[in-house]
């Protein structure tokens, strides 16, 4: 049994011309998808998960205020923005990482002794885990398009 292989040697010779723009290509897939995680988590947050009524505290200390705390193992529900608009993409030396810098992300995330976990970004990662190579194929695919024939 044979097997021919067909258009490794075009395949070479694109992948030459790409060069250091190979790099540049990979990374802005990575970048695409980093900020497909990012909508994912923020929508997660902002649709209404189902929960009971709770009553909270005012920021101004000043009375409560109702919020619907969404069930255990569902994305928190929004309450003041505050962490949808902290939700940001950072480069880093390997790649992207998304997340919030806010102390009580981490505490919905992975929840704490007297709450269980309401996670928003490792669903959002998860979801968006195969798009990873897609996005990648596709932006490098862009970048051979646009080689000089």
């Amino acid at each position: 049994m044979t097997v021919k292989l067909t258009g490794v040697r075009d395949f070479q010779t694109q992948m030459r011309k790409l060069g250091s723009s190979f790099n540049e290509a990979v990374e802005n897939g990575e970048w695409v998808t980093a900020q497909e995680v990012r909508t994912y988590a923020i929508k997660s947050i902002q649709e209404a998960s189902p929960g009971k009524p709770v009553k909270r505290q005012r920021q101004s200390g000043k009375g409560t205020r109702p919020h619907i705390a969404a069930a255990v193992g569902q994305a928190p529900n929004s309450d003041t923005g505050k962490l949808v608009a902290s939700i940001a993409t950072d480069k880093i030396e390997s790649g992207y990482r998304v997340g919030s810098n806010l102390p009580y992300a981490t505490y919905l995330e992975f929840g704490t002794k007297k709450m269980g976990a309401r996670p928003w970004l490792q669903p959002a990662v998860q979801a968006n885990r195969k798009k990873l190579i897609e996005n990648i194929q596709k932006v490098v695919d862009i970048y051979i398009d646009r080689l000089p024939k």
